[in-house]
């Protein structure tokens, strides 16, 4: 990507995005890609005051790759959101144009910076948002389910009980689901899906827009066999984890011990290569379970 120089900033037609003063500017940022930046989100970087960012560690980084000067930074995460949300406020009301950044993607995310929207609203101060990257999206879109209905659960929980609370609050939605994790509690958020929601197609997207993004498309029986194949090849598991799941169906969502009973059912009227095929198109469970369970039932009869 070319560098903005100060030149092509003050050259641009920049009076569109900036018609208002002492305003609130929320900036998109890349996920992963800083090439992926909007010209937008370069020109208010460039313009605010005070810019809001979850590290500024990082911030700093991507404003050196834009050769842009790094202005008053002030950190604002969760765990300091609400003791600087007053000084940010009275800042605005003041006249200062501050923009807020996350570390990666569309702030408000998932993170604090709504409740300063929200108190924006109340003290009729302007707002406004330069849209671009979000993983929530990407992952959405790469991920070959229905994308016409769709809902963001947020961080799965890392403690087994809440987790189970949360999948359960979502089994019945028909909509296809979006959560984020980490690979270190994958494994055990996939076992609890499998437990809670029955088999279901899944992808799960990591490091996206990197070098080394990795998408995986499967279901959740069959997905921890593919995550295992890459563990025998010793190409390790790292970085944030976006999983995209599914909605509910009737019949996609059973279980092992339910699959039992349909197979043995079609296995009084049909063939065994007949059954299996009839289940497999039904019940979307992959062939491989199926023909096994099949195998032993049959030998039971």
């Amino acid at each position: 990507m070319k560098k903005l120089s100060k030149e092509d900033l003050k050259h641009s037609n920049f009076k569109n995005i900036t018609s208002l003063e002492g305003s609130l500017y929320i900036i998109a940022t890349p996920i992963g890609n800083f090439d992926d930046i909007s010209l937008r989100a370069i020109k208010l970087l460039d313009f605010v005051d005070i810019l809001l960012c979850e590290d500024t560690r990082k911030t700093k980084k991507l404003l050196s790759y834009l050769s842009l000067r790094p202005k008053n930074l002030i950190s604002y995460n969760d765990n300091n959101a609400e003791k600087k949300r007053p000084y940010i406020l009275k800042q605005l009301l003041l006249n200062k144009n501050i923009g807020i950044v996350s570390d990666a993607g569309t702030p408000l995310i998932s993170d604090p910076g709504y409740k300063l929207v929200k108190d924006c609203y109340s003290k009729k101060i302007h707002v406004t948002h330069a849209p671009g990257p979000s993983s929530v999206i990407n992952a959405l879109v790469l991920s070959g389910l229905p994308t016409d209905q769709f809902y963001f659960g947020g961080f799965i929980s890392s403690k087994k009980n809440t987790k189970k609370k949360q999948l359960l609050k979502t089994k019945l939605n028909t909509m296809t689901g979006i959560w984020f994790d980490t690979c270190l509690r994958l494994e055990d958020t996939l076992k609890v899906m499998l437990k809670t929601f029955g088999n279901r197609k899944i992808s799960i997207t990591r490091e996206l827009t990197k070098t080394y993004e990795d998408i995986f498309f499967s279901d959740l029986i069959n997905i921890q066999e593919v995550l295992k194949e890459r563990q025998n090849l010793n190409i390790p598991l790292k970085g944030e984890i976006v999983i995209v799941i599914e909605g509910y169906n009737s019949s996609s969502d059973l279980d092992i011990d339910e699959l039992k009973i349909i197979i043995k059912n079609k296995l009084e009227n049909l063939s065994l290569r007949d059954t299996v095929n009839t289940v497999v198109s039904e019940t979307k469970f992959s062939k491989k379970i199926v023909y096994e369970e099949a195998i032993k039932i049959k030998d039971k009869l």
